[in-house]
């Protein structure tokens, strides 16, 4: 179902009941990166651009469903990456995300930089609420408290994009 969802260029919500049903069931080879986000505008701009990387989007903090999504795809040797906001929030679920045992895509202290470097007033959101440690990488977390402004997934969409492979 998912596939043929897939093909189509189709938005799948996957229910617990879904991925009960499923079972164990391998929905891609071993081996195969998946991709994450945050923001399901990541995802729409994703099947606009007819990925051809399998992308799971959490729509923010991620419900049962993705936390056991996440973990099944990590058990079956599927190397897993996140990518969120860069506002406390977001570097949260990063945190909680890569616990889990998905690694950084591009959530660094560089990326972060680079994408504050591009913001325009437009884009300039101020950082608010308490810092969050970033363990993957400590110098994002002092980065962002030294800028005070947060960067959302839409506006480094391009690189995200970037990096599937589309058709």
């Amino acid at each position: 179902m998912m596939r043929d969802r897939a093909d189509l260029g189709v938005v799948t919500h996957l229910t617990l009941h879904e991925l009960a049903v499923a079972g164990s069931a391998p929905w891609l080879p071993s081996g195969q990166v998946v991709s994450v986000c945050e923001n399901p505008q990541v995802m729409q701009a994703a099947v606009r651009a007819a990925t051809t990387t399998p992308l799971l989007c959490l729509s923010g903090n991620p419900a049962s469903v993705g936390t056991r999504l996440l973990g099944r795809l990590v058990e079956a040797g599927n190397p897993v990456r996140y990518h969120g906001d860069f506002d406390w929030p977001g570097v949260s679920i990063a945190g909680r995300v890569l616990k889990q045992g998905a690694a950084a895509w591009r959530m660094s202290a560089e990326n972060y930089i680079a994408a504050v470097t591009a913001l325009d007033a437009d884009h300039a959101i101020a950082l608010t609420g308490r810092s969050v440690p970033t363990p993957w990488d400590p110098g994002l977390a002092a980065a962002m408290s030294s800028h005070g402004l947060a960067v959302h997934e839409e506006f480094v969409l391009s690189d995200l994009l970037g990096d599937l492979e589309c058709r």
